[in-house]
């Protein structure tokens, strides 16, 4: 049995890609860019990795489709989660107006997200900057007995029910420049 276990095992790797194979390196000099503003390098360094909720790599011809031959090293995106959490708002305050009299008047430990049913506890804001008009179905506010009687969930004021497509880039991210 150990015999064959072993064989099985060298046999594996004998099949395997070698991950220089597999992984394409970002250039030297890729183009920075952090809350959609083009930064040094070195500002990388200056954030916490917790308060980031969207990094994206582009390489090769998709980052110099972006942005010609400026992007031949790749391009970074980054946002942060205040960031996020701003343009998610400001895009659901265009679709609902009700949700734009809790944002702009509520706590924000009052309020409770949900998306297509799921309930949000932690780094979601990502996951809702990403939806736009293409992805957008529908925004619901739900009082605190709806909360606690749909979803078991107390002491918040109030739900937000966003219904969504999930956005075909959700990997690529490539309307983030558009």
């Amino acid at each position: 049995m150990k015999y064959l276990f072993f064989t099985f095992f060298c046999f594996s790797l004998c099949f395997s890609q070698s991950p220089k194979r597999v992984i394409k390196k970002i250039g030297n000099n890729p183009i920075i860019f952090i809350d959609s503003l083009n930064v040094h390098s070195s500002e990388m360094q200056k954030y916490d990795p917790k308060v980031i909720s969207l990094f994206t790599v582009y390489k090769d011809k998709e980052a110099t489709d972006l942005f010609g031959e400026d992007g031949r090293d790749g391009v970074i995106y980054i946002e942060t989660k205040p960031f996020s959490e701003k343009r998610y708002q400001n895009y659901f305050k265009t679709k609902s107006a009700e949700f734009k009299k809790i944002i702009d008047t509520e706590p924000k430990e009052d309020i409770q997200y949900l998306l297509n049913g799921k309930v949000l506890s932690e780094n979601y804001e990502g996951d809702l900057a990403l939806i736009n008009d293409k992805t957008f179905k529908s925004v619901k506010i739900l009082n605190s007995e709806e909360l606690l009687k749909q979803y078991k969930i107390s002491g918040k004021k109030y739900g937000i029910l966003i219904i969504s497509d999930i956005p075909e880039n959700l990997y690529k991210g490539k309307e983030k420049f558009k």
